[in-house]
């Protein structure tokens, strides 16, 4: 849901003007549905290889979750490579894996060209809230040799010099990783497709589609857009005139807030300036943006923006960081994203001339490069690699009773959290480590 108050991405963005609606019927070859990540990387990279491309976004560029996430940057999917090696096996986990590697470097790409106002910063910081080092240890020797990736493993004591906090034990770090100003990135690359020859028509919304020919049509309220390929981005706008593709998605909503201007108490809480993920399975991520905190979590699939938003999330700061206190959360928003039961990308040819590009849950910003790369080769060149995503393709996400589902086991979840932290509490008491014991000792 879009926010009713400015968002501090918003009041910090490069200035840009609205699109206009469509007007009247128009013809091209590829027609991309969703002015979010997703139809943006698409468009700019079709034109890039002298295709003709229009867009066309039922609200505005990158409204929703684009313009509204924790702008990290970094390879995975939401779905945990585990699961996925469970799935497919290991051959063709480590061919996806790749591939979201190949989505962070895209971005990295785009960003060579000096882009303003997107201020890329290195490095991501996964922490574990218990103490499970021999763990974090294995999973960075299986993250080299399995999928070539190099973590670095930090001990409990690396991790608290770095973040003042005993809620944290030990890391691995990505240096491949980085974060950004999403909102800035996509006002980028809208102008890069008009620069390009592209067209972007905002407030347009699809009302009904004839996608069974070889020349395809999209009508919306006010003109109708024909073209031999029509590709679907995004989440958010599949529940209008799609009503078959909205029910394989689950919406699920996270909160973002920004602090106040704090540059000295923040300084000496936390000395990194990366971005911040812990090991929670619904869990708080973060990074600093100049001197304030950006602080994001508690994913729940009820998307309304709750009434007492900053003072959830000043409480959230706090359990970490209770140096902070007091917290004053400046600006704060919801933004909604949107899950397959499977969560993994829908990405691929539906039907002949069909494509989809949906369901980045959280991990958007290298997906939806990665699908637009994807489909983009698909169309042009014919290429196939897309057909790596088929066993993750479209599920009945179960409706009603499959969100309720949804937010039980996310409940389920966060209970087995809290479990397993304050077990690792007690263990630590019982068998203090050096960090333990020079805590203690203050």
């Amino acid at each position: 849901m879009a926010p009713t108050i400015p968002t501090y991405y918003e009041e910090t963005s490069e200035p840009f003007s609205a699109r206009p609606r469509l007007q009247h019927d128009i013809d091209t070859t590829v027609a991309i549905v969703g002015g979010g990540f997703a139809g943006l990387w698409m468009a700019r990279m079709l034109l890039r290889r002298h295709y003709d491309v229009v867009l066309i976004e039922a609200e505005r560029v990158a409204h929703s979750a684009s313009g509204l996430n924790g702008g990290f940057v970094s390879a995975g999917f939401s779905e945990r490579l585990p699961r996925i090696i469970d799935r497919v096996g290991l051959d063709h986990a480590r061919s996806l894996y790749r591939l979201s590697r190949r989505g962070v470097e895209l971005v990295r790409e785009e960003l060579a060209y000096g882009l303003p106002g997107v201020n890329a910063v290195p490095g991501r910081l996964h922490v574990s809230r218990v103490d499970r080092g021999e763990d974090l240890q294995r999973e960075a020797e299986r993250m080299a040799h399995d999928f070539d990736h190099d973590l670095v493993y930090w001990p409990a004591e690396r991790v608290r010099e770095t973040l003042a906090t005993d809620a944290y034990y030990q890391a691995l770090h990505d240096a491949d990783a980085f974060h950004i100003h999403p909102r800035n990135l996509a006002i980028a690359l809208a102008e890069e497709i008009e620069r390009l020859g592209g067209r972007i028509y905002e407030d347009t919304p699809v009302t009904t589609a004839d996608i069974t020919g070889v020349r395809k049509s999209l009508t919306t309220p006010r003109g109708r857009v024909r073209a031999h390929h029509i590709v679907f981005c995004g989440s958010n706008l599949l529940h209008g005139a799609f009503p078959e593709l909205a029910r394989t998605l689950v919406p699920v909503a996270t909160h973002v807030g920004v602090t106040v201007p704090m540059a000295e108490k923040l300084g000496s809480a936390i000395r990194y300036a990366g971005c911040i993920s812990d090991n929670r399975r619904a869990g708080d991520y973060y990074r600093v943006i100049g001197d304030r905190l950006l602080w994001g979590g508690r994913i729940s699939t009820k998307t309304s923006t709750p009434a007492n938003l900053r003072r959830m999330l000043a409480a959230d700061i706090a359990s970490v960081y209770p140096q902070l206190k007091p917290i004053e959360i400046e600006s704060a928003w919801t933004g909604s994203m949107a899950y397959a039961v499977h969560q993994m990308p829908q990405i691929g040819m539906l039907s002949p001339g069909i494509w989809i590009a949906s369901a980045f849950g959280g991990h958007g910003l290298n997906t939806t490069a990665m699908a637009a790369d994807l489909i983009t080769s698909g169309i042009v060149d014919r290429d196939d690699r897309w057909r790596l995503f088929v066993p993750f393709g479209l599920v009945w996400a179960g409706g009603g009773f499959g969100k309720r589902m949804a937010q039980a086991a996310y409940w389920s979840m966060q209970m087995k959290d809290r479990f397993d932290e304050r077990r690792s509490r007690r263990r630590a008491k019982r068998n203090p480590t050096k960090i333990e014991e020079k805590a203690a000792a203050g």
